[in-house]
This record gives C-alpha cells, structure tokens and sequence, in this order.
C-alpha cells in the first residue's frame, strides 16, 4: 500500500443503492478518496491510478471477482481486495481469502461496518510493514557504519605501527 493517511479505494458495485449507502459510510469515517466503478472492465481501465484497495463483489459484470483479482495481482501485486458480496458460501471465502484477498464481508446490515474494520485492518497492515522496513533499514545501517568504523581504526592503528 502507497499512502497510508488517506488511500485510493476502487469501489466496483452493480448496484446504485448499495454504492451509495457504501460510499456515504465510508466517506463519513475518514475515506474519502475512493473512485467508483460499475464493471470490472471500467475499473481495470483506470488501474493506472495505483489504487491500494480494490473493493468489489465476487460476481461482478463481464467476469468473476476471483479472476479480476488474479488478473490485477498479475501486475500488481502489492493491490489488496476486500469482497463484499452476497455469496454467503464459507467455502468461496476461505478460498478467496486463501489465494489473496485481504477480507471477504458478506453484504448484510452490518457490512458497512465489517468493511470500515476491514480497510481499516489493511491500513494497519500496511503501516506496521513500513515500520518494520524502516527499523530493518535503521538497524542494518547501523551495522554498516560501524563495521567502517572498526575498519577506519583497524587501518589507522596498522598504518601508525609502521
């Protein structure tokens, strides 16, 4: 994920109703920077933009949401999808969330919350990683600078005792 404070969200939903009540959600809790889509192919068009989630239903228009994320993963790897569908099958789930996607959150009353959580999980996700790489960076630079100044006396003390 490239920007942790305030994401790009690609929305892909069919429907007008559910888009909107979605989007009022999710802009009334700090994410406002989500673009929508109708179809898969409408959003593949715009993949450009580097979006870091991609929220969509397992069954979306033209193509199914498991081979839209294989297809986006192919080459772009570092996208996470969240699926917000009205499969109420355990086993779609377990697969989709096996081969990738962040989280699967069925469409219910209560999935405006569950997908709030789970962008917000992702965001953590995302932050936590670049922490991690800032501290891995931080302490092998560490390491470097000292192991030259070991090598800087080593060469001092060697030069002044010939």
């Amino acid at each position: 994920m490239q920007k942790t404070k305030n994401p790009l969200i690609f929305l892909i939903e069919e429907s007008t109703i559910y888009k909107d009540l979605i989007l009022g959600y999710l802009k009334s809790n700090k994410f406002a920077n989500i673009k929508e889509f109708k179809s898969g192919d409408e959003c593949m068009s715009q993949l450009y933009l580097n979006p870091d989630i991609i929220i969509l239903d397992y069954s979306i228009e033209g193509i199914s949401g498991l081979e839209f994320m294989k297809k986006v993963h192919a080459t772009r790897p570092t996208i996470d999808f969240i699926f917000l569908s009205g499969q109420n099958d355990v086993e779609i789930a377990i697969s989709i969330l096996k081969l990738g996607a962040a989280d699967y959150v069925v469409k219910n009353d209560k999935a405006p919350k569950r997908l709030l959580k789970a962008i917000e999980q992702v965001v953590a996700n995302a932050n936590k990683q670049k922490l991690n790489k800032g501290f891995t960076i931080g302490v092998l630079g560490f390491f470097i600078l000292l192991l030259l100044l070991i090598a800087g006396i080593i060469f001092i003390a060697l030069f002044f005792n010939l």
